[in-house]
């Protein structure tokens, strides 16, 4: 009897096929699972970006057009939605699906399946990549582009199949990127590792007019609401280069950078706010320092040239904005990538003929990955659920209200908030009929159900003498108490 071949076997011939899939339904719950409670109510950043979407006109071409595509889309979310979970956070769901897969594809192409299939595992599961997909507000908008134009020119730089139609999509994605702060500087980086680099100075020669006529006619037409927006305000280029208003003096600025530092690197710097740090574990550490002296080896590549000229302008830029690291998320992943590469690389240089060796080298390795994604997991549910960090800054108050108020029948409301939480609330009560926002010393006398916020319960003169019919609560252990519903 003949025993077929491990490599004859469906399974191993399928084997990426299957994991990739897998990979799939993993991004898919972990961005999609627990999304009520994940984080635990509307974070400030969130909350600011709610209000901005708010504003959005999709009949004029808009005055502010920092992360118009992200806008644009929270807007639609909102209003079919409402201000909840979902309704907030579904755009950097999605995006941040998109991002998974482009990143997925990219690593596919710099490296062998194994390595590529082994990063994207580490990409999805970390905290750092959940905790910004998962977070209402424009941050995932760079690793979202960062990850579509890396994709786009890779395909461009190897020349794969349609490749010329592939600078198209890339001019397209390049003018809506525009749109995002900090982006900028991955053009910086690439105009000069293509001055710089033989292979890609040579793709710049090798032009087909037809593809240069569509790619520029999109790049120029979606650039027009953001010109328009430069036009009425020129302060937008400020922004758009993540340059702050006033620049710091050189000591302030090490102090920043070792802040943004010490958030992304060190061990003992502990935090759950919006974001958790350090924001890469320390086995992530140790395979980025890996990864960084292998591209220091190789910078004549195009991959290395790309990452130390995109490296060396993004530092300066993190010493500015210490609490923005999203836009170090992509060439870090990229980074450790490279690093895991280096000890899959050096493990089969050790046995290169020794079947068994090999195969056992994969347990050490697997154990690793396995460690990575717990700690990482871990991280995230536990520090989001549980930390007193998260419960201080993420605030469920308007979700609970957009809850209880979506069940009232039709009718008169009033919501009683601070002057600070107006706008958000008047984004929730536009969405239904006879619903008005004020605070406690602006109320006007109206009939219907009230929802007075707990530091407001006793200040409304019309309410004084009423009880309260019920009360809304949280699970927190203190403050449990958000707002007073009363019937007039």
């Amino acid at each position: 009897m003949n025993i077929r071949p491990i490599t004859e076997w469906s399974l191993y011939r399928l084997r990426f096929v299957i994991a990739y899939a897998v990979l799939a339904v993993l991004a898919g719950a972990l961005l999609l699972l627990f999304n009520e409670s994940l984080p635990p109510g509307l974070g400030p950043s969130e909350q600011q970006t709610v209000v901005a979407s708010s504003s959005v006109s999709f009949t004029q071409l808009p005055k502010d057009s920092i992360d118009l595509p992200y806008h644009a889309l929270q807007k639609l979310s909102v209003e079919w939605f409402g201000v909840t979970p979902l309704g907030v956070r579904l755009p950097s769901i999605i995006f941040g699906i998109l991002t998974a897969l482009c990143i997925a594809l990219l690593l596919r192409r710099w490296f062998t399946p194994s390595v590529a299939l082994l990063g994207s595992i580490i990409f999805v599961t970390s905290s750092w990549f959940l905790g910004t997909a998962r977070l209402g507000s424009v941050a995932v908008m760079i690793p979202f582009w960062t990850s579509v134009l890396l994709l786009t020119a890779t395909y461009v730089s190897q020349q794969t199949k349609n490749w010329k139609w592939w600078r198209v999509v890339f001019a397209m994605a390049a003018a809506l990127s525009l749109y995002t702060p900090y982006m900028a500087y991955l053009f910086a980086a690439a105009a000069l590792a293509s001055l710089s680099q033989p292979h890609l100075r040579f793709l710049l020669r090798d032009n087909n007019q037809i593809n240069l006529f569509i790619g520029g006619f999109f790049f120029i037409l979606l650039l027009v609401p953001l010109g328009w927006g430069v036009y009425n305000n020129p302060s937008l280029i400020r922004e758009l280069l993540a340059v702050p208003a006033t620049l710091p003096d050189p000591l302030q600025f090490l102090h920043d950078f070792f802040k943004a530092a010490s958030a992304l690197l060190n061990p003992y710097n502990i935090g759950t706010t919006e974001t958790i740090t350090p924001a890469l574990s320390v086995v992530s550490v140790a395979l980025l320092l890996m990864g960084g002296a292998r591209l220091l080896r190789d910078f004549h590549s195009v991959r290395a040239h790309l990452l130390l000229i995109w490296a060396a302008l993004l530092l300066p830029v993190v010493g500015l904005n210490p609490g923005h690291l999203a836009v170090m998320l992509v060439p870090a992943t990229l980074v450790v990538t490279i690093g895991l590469n280096q000890i899959i690389r050096y493990w089969y240089r050790l046995f290169p003929r020794n079947p068994y060796a090999r195969l056992f080298g994969l347990l050490p390795l697997a154990v690793l990955v396995l460690g990575i994604v717990q700690v990482n997991y871990q991280r995230y549910v536990f520090g989001m659920a549980y930390s007193p960090q998260a419960g201080a800054v993420f605030v469920p108050d308007a979700f609970i209200v957009q809850k209880k108020i979506s069940e009232l029948p039709p009718g008169p409301a009033t919501i009683v908030v601070g002057e600070s939480d107006v706008p958000l609330y008047t984004v929730m009560a536009s969405r239904r009929p006879q619903t008005v926002v004020a605070t406690a010393s602006n109320a006007t006398d109206r009939v219907g159900t009230w929802y007075v916020q707990a530091p407001h319960i006793g200040s409304v003169p019309q309410l004084q003498k009423m009880p309260p019919s019920s009360l809304l609560v949280s699970d927190r252990k203190d403050s449990a108490l958000r707002f007073a519903v009363y019937q007039r």
